[in-house]
C-alpha cells in the first residue's frame, strides 16, 4: 500500500525529492502550455475558417469553436506574459486547458447524440500527457470525465450509443489512469536525472560551491536581477600551497571546504563560485557595500579561529553602471593588495599569485 500511495502522490519518488522537483515540473508545464495552447489556437482558428468557407457561420459548432479559440488565446497569453511573473499560475492554467478540451468534447458529444463520444475517449489518453503533476490529481480528473461522459450519454443518447460510451469511457478511462500514472513516474524520473546532471555540470564537487563554468554563464543574470546595486566579493585562500606540501592534499581539501562552507553559509550556494584552485567569488545583490565588508570581516575572523586565512577584495556598482567584468576585476585587484599585505606581515617573500 505504501508503494501505491507513493506512486499516486509523488510519482514513485520520495516526498522530499518530489517537492524539490516542483520548480522543474512548473517550468516543463509552462513550456508545454505555451506550445499546446498555441497549437489549439491554430486548430480552432482553422476550423472557424473552414466553417466560414462552407457558409456555416451560425451553427452551434461554430460557436463552440470560437469559444475554444478565445479560451486558448487567454491561456496562451497567460503562459507567455503572466507565468514568468507569477509562476504559481502555471498549474491552474494547465488544468484550465485540460478542462476546456474535455468540456468541448462533451459539448460536441451532446450536440450529436447519435454518434459515439470518440473525441472524449481520445482526449482521455492524450490530454494528461501535456503536463507534469501528481498522478492522483490526473487520475481524479480522468475519473471525473468518465463519470460526466456516462451521465451525459444516458441522459441524451439512444441506449445503444449510451452503452458504447459507457463501455469505452470506463475501459479506456481505467487504462488511461494506469498509463498516465506510469508516464508521470517516467517524467519525474527524467526531471530528477536532469537535475542531477545539471548539478554535476555547474557545481564544484569538492567544496559544494558553483564552478567556473556556471560563473561564466551567470554574468547576465546579475545584471538583470539586481534592483539597485551589486557587490562582488573576491576571495583567495592563503597558504594552500604550503599546506599541501607540509600536510598533504587532504589537509588542503579540508581548508578549501571550510572556507567554501563559511562563504556559502553567509552568501548562499547559488551566489558562491570557486573559480580557481584557491579563489572564490561571491555576488551580493542590493546590499550596501559597507555591510558586505562587515560580513566579510566576520567570515575572516571565523576562519582565523579555525587556523585559516583569506585575502579579500570587494567592489560594488550601481545597476545603471554595472559591468560584470569591471566589478570582478576591481575586486580581484583589491584582493591581491590584501594578499601582498598578508605575506609582507608574515615575512614571506612571494610572487603575486
Amino acid at each position: 500500500m505504501k508503494a501505491i500511495a507513493k506512486l499516486a502522490l509523488h510519482a514513485g519518488l520520495d516526498k522530499e525529492e518530489f517537492e524539490a522537483l516542483r520548480p522543474d515540473a512548473r517550468e516543463e508545464n509552462a513550456k508545454n502550455m505555451h506550445t499546446y495552447s498555441l497549437v489549439a489556437v491554430l486548430v480552432f482558428a482553422l476550423l472557424i475558417v473552414v466553417n466560414a468557407r462552407v457558409g456555416d457561420l451560425t451553427s452551434i459548432n461554430q460557436k463552440h469553436y470560437m469559444l475554444m479559440l478565445a479560451t486558448n488565446l487567454i491561456i496562451w497569453f497567460g503562459t507567455h506574459y503572466l507565468v514568468p511573473k507569477y509562476p504559481g499560475l502555471t498549474l491552474p492554467l494547465a488544468y484550465i486547458f485540460m478542462a476546456a478540451l474535455y468540456l468541448f468534447s462533451l459539448a460536441i458529444s451532446a450536440i450529436h447524440p447519435e454518434l459515439p463520444a470518440v473525441t472524449t475517449v481520445v482526449l482521455l489518453f492524450a490530454v494528461p500527457f501535456v503536463m507534469c503533476d501528481r498522478p492522483l490529481r490526473l487520475m481524479a480528473m480522468t475519473a471525473a470525465v468518465v463519470v460526466a461522459l456516462s451521465l451525459l450519454s444516458f441522459t441524451c443518447k439512444p441506449a445503444p450509443v449510451a452503452q458504447d460510451d459507457l463501455w469505452n469511457g470506463v475501459s479506456f478511462g481505467a487504462i488511461a489512469m494506469m498509463v498516465e500514472t506510469l508516464q508521470q513516474r517516467n517524467k519525474y524520473r527524467i526531471l530528477s536525472q536532469n537535475r542531477r546532471i545539471k548539478h554535476l555540470s555547474e557545481t564544484d564537487l569538492l567544496t559544494g560551491a558553483k564552478n567556473r563554468n556556471h560563473f561564466e554563464s551567470r554574468q547576465d543574470f546579475y545584471a538583470a536581477n539586481c534592483r539597485g546595486s551589486l557587490v562582488c566579493l573576491y576571495t583567495d585562500v592563503n597558504g594552500l600551497h604550503e599546506l599541501n606540501n607540509s600536510k598533504g592534499h587532504h589537509a588542503g581539501d579540508v581548508m578549501l571546504q571550510t572556507v567554501a562552507g563559511k562563504l556559502i553559509g553567509r552568501y548562499g550556494q547559488e551566489h558562491t563560485y570557486r573559480i580557481g584552485g584557491d579563489e572564490f567569488v561571491c555576488f551580493i545583490l542590493d546590499t550596501p557595500e559597507v555591510e558586505v565588508r562587515e560580513s566579510a570581516a566576520a567570515v575572516s575572523r571565523e576562519l582565523d579561529g579555525a587556523g585559516y586565512h583569506i585575502s579579500v577584495g570587494i567592489a560594488s556598482a550601481e545597476k545603471s553602471r554595472l559591468n560584470m567584468q569591471a566589478i570582478t576585476a576591481t575586486a580581484e585587484n583589491e584582493m591581491y593588495q590584501d594578499k601582498r599585505r598578508y605575506y609582507q606581515q608574515a615575512g614571506v617573500d612571494r610572487r603575486r599569485r
